[in-house]
């Protein structure tokens, strides 16, 4: 089992005084965080982050060095508590099926943060510039999804329950799809991002081979690739 990483504000190394009221950083952050998911970074100014936080500017700077080294640290609070949630699912899961499920299930319940998360990555990828710090910390969050999917997905295969799909090339499917949708809840608001989200759990389930009702394997003859599920279902027999 993954040790849980603790629900608690971490003192970053890109804070330049991380011991020093903890609780003043962890503000600055959230609000950091709010503002540069609905502004572009280049308009969202330490002037704006200040007021909004209800402190003078210069207090921002006594704990970080600037704008960019504060949009780092946001960020990187963001995706340590995605983590923390991808943690506590391995904690509470014996079951690959029932991890998988949970992990659907848990980007309908934590809809609105990760979209701000993904609208942050996604203006930071279109932004023309790179920093190895911000790079590193995306990178984990997507290291540490594809290992919890593909390591569920093998263990299901492993215990008859799934197809023998390749895990990882399943669990970037899966991954891939639902930014897909967070991306273009983005875009139209008032998509039902819950509908969304179960359908592509069931597509999945289709993928492997597994019938949640039953909570066994359907013992289907191949793999169903996603796309070619998705347009057959699309069509009727005639």
């Amino acid at each position: 089992m993954t040790e849980p990483i603790k629900n608690e504000y971490r003192a970053s190394p890109l804070l330049r005084r991380g011991g020093a009221k903890p609780k003043r950083a962890e503000r600055l952050l959230t609000v950091a965080l709010e503002l540069f998911s609905k502004s572009d970074f280049s308009a969202v100014s330490i002037k704006k982050i200040a007021d909004e936080a209800g402190v003078n500017s210069s207090l921002i700077y006594y704990y970080f060095d600037s704008k960019e080294i504060l949009f780092q640290a946001a960020l990187e609070r963001a995706v340590l508590q995605t983590l923390q949630n991808y943690a506590m699912l391995r904690e509470r899961h014996n079951n690959p099926a029932e991890l998988i499920s949970d992990w659907f299930d848990t980007h309908i319940v934590l809809a609105e943060p990760i979209k701000k998360l993904v609208k942050i990555m996604l203006d930071y990828s279109t932004s023309g510039t790179q920093h190895e710090v911000i790079d590193s910390i995306i990178y984990q969050f997507y290291k540490e999804e594809s290992q919890l999917l593909s390591a569920s997905i093998e263990w299901g295969i492993k215990l008859d329950l799934f197809n023998a799909v390749d895990p990882l090339r399943a669990a970037r499917l899966a991954s891939t799809f639902l930014d897909g949708a967070m991306t273009r809840a983005l875009i139209m608001p008032t998509l039902d991002v819950a509908e969304v989200i179960n359908d592509l759990k069931d597509v999945f389930w289709e993928h492997l081979g597994y019938d949640p009702t039953s909570k066994s394997k359907k013992h289907l003859n191949s793999p169903i690739l996603i796309g070619n599920l998705l347009y057959n279902n699309s069509i009727q027999a005639p």
